[in-house]
């Protein structure tokens, strides 16, 4: 059975993560909601004289950044430098956040890495090249089954929509390579029977448990049908998947590859904080990754349900998204932070 971050043999940090966030646009409420969350429990856990590295970032490949910066009259890399720069990091800092690092995907730390970890599982035979067809949602950077839409209305009457965007999926074909994900399932549900924590809460652990029981599709871990994202080392013409790439800054920011040391005394997480949009991807795609790499798991994966105007998910796509600013301005730091998290 594989090790888990709850377990940390010979491990020394606490160590949370909040996601990656996508720099298409500002901050709003739903992204300070989980990082500030993350800032409470580490500061508690070194308030307990505990050694803590707690990790939060910007996610910048992929095409809903690409097509965000054209939009913009931009390059991507400039796009995701002015966010990041005048929008996230500046957040945070006025949250009175305490992270200790800030990793950012288009960083050569972490890209250098993330083409290593792929190529080794391509070197195992964890990878074949194959073709996909099917309907893809922009806003989710994933691929979507067809039961998993929702019949659109008014403008997108007789379209299918993304059920969390609420938007035209569009149908892409391309060439992709694969990782072998369907012959995980059975390892995963044996890991969650022994880890009944590890996913939380009861009702998120249900969910995914019911869908890998279904039985899991192999994973298009390559795009070639735009560049915006970091190459496939053994084949050029392709970027590697925005998921696949996303998901290792929890590897690549505490040393993967680079420094032994701090990445024996980090890794895993003992908590990845994350919105329950992206539960799958944290608790089925990522923990079968690092199965194929024989690396330990994380100790929990924790799901946060989100924060909604007019019935929807608060979103920056869709214009629904609230500054915290706009609360902070009124109330103070102080008071949000303890109102949100109260």
């Amino acid at each position: 059975m594989a090790a888990t971050g709850s377990e940390k043999q010979g491990a020394t940090a606490y160590y949370v993560s909040t996601p990656i966030y996508y720099v298409n646009d500002a901050p709003h409420l739903g992204h300070a909601y989980t990082t500030v969350a993350g800032d409470v429990l580490t500061r508690w856990h070194r308030q307990r004289g505990e050694k803590v590295w707690y990790l939060t970032g910007t996610d910048e490949h992929g095409q809903k950044i690409m097509r965000t910066a054209e939009a913009n009259d931009v390059t991507p890399q400039a796009w995701a430098d002015k966010l990041v720069e005048e929008a996230w990091k500046p957040l945070w800092e006025h949250l009175n956040i305490a992270n200790d690092d800030f990793i950012r995907t288009t960083e050569k730390r972490h890209t250098d890495r993330v083409q290593e970890f792929v190529q080794d599982l391509y070197d195992k035979g964890e990878i074949y090249k194959g073709g996909y067809e099917g309907p893809y949602c922009v806003g989710c950077e994933e691929y979507k089954l067809p039961g998993d839409l929702i019949d659109g209305e008014g403008e997108f009457a007789g379209q299918k929509l993304c059920p969390i965007h609420k938007k035209p999926v569009e149908l892409l074909k391309e060439e992709n390579y694969f990782f072998k994900l369907s012959e995980y399932g059975p390892k995963l549900l044996e890991f969650y029977a022994a880890n009944p924590d590890f996913i939380q809460p009861e009702s998120a652990r249900n969910e995914v448990v019911n869908f890998v029981e279904q039985g899991l599709q192999d994973l298009s871990i390559s795009r070639s049908t735009f560049d915006w994202g970091v190459p496939v080392p053994w084949d050029p013409k392709h970027v590697i998947y925005v998921w696949v790439d996303a998901l290792l800054n929890y590897a690549t920011a505490v040393g993967y590859g680079a420094n032994q040391e701090k990445f024996d005394g980090t890794f895993p997480a003992n908590v990845h904080l994350i919105g329950k949009d992206i539960l799958r991807f944290h608790s089925v795609i990522w923990p079968a990754m690092l199965m194929a790499q024989g690396l330990p798991l994380p100790g929990k994966v924790v799901a946060n349900g989100w924060l909604m105007v007019g019935g929807e998910k608060m979103s920056k796509s869709n214009l629904t998204g609230i500054k915290p600013q706009d609360l902070t301005s009124h109330f103070g730091v102080d008071a949000y932070r303890w109102y949100f998290l109260r």
